[in-house]
């Protein structure tokens, strides 16, 4: 799982942000979508405007934390920016992201 979701259900919603939208994700592969899970895992920890670059299988994709903030109740929050490029095509999503007490990110609609 990711960001300490145990179950890849849990960690879908957050995957997708906002997402790249069920097309292009159901068009990973399962090697393709762990390179992106990790990406956005390590994204959740790098510096503000560090591009983490995946690519598995002839497919690509970058995440980048655009913004830090935090909501009122003091949790961390992220704004990503995502790209996927799949047969030259290329996606791009944004999404926010919190951090919930028990370390995990849960997407929000608003920060």
């Amino acid at each position: 799982g990711f960001g300490f979701y145990y179950r890849d259900s849990d960690a879908l919603r957050f995957l997708r942000l906002t997402a790249l939208g069920l097309v292009v994700f159901n068009q990973f592969n399962e090697a393709q979508r762990r390179a992106h899970e990790e990406a956005l895992k390590d994204a959740t920890s790098a510096p503000i405007g560090d591009t983490i670059i995946w690519n598995e299988a002839g497919r690509t994709g970058s995440v980048t934390a655009i913004r830090d903030g935090t909501t009122a109740d003091g949790r961390q929050c992220r704004e990503f920016q995502q790209r996927v490029t799949i047969g030259g095509d290329q996606t791009e999503a944004y999404g926010s992201a919190c951090q919930q007490p028990d370390g995990s990110w849960q997407v929000v609609n608003d920060q």
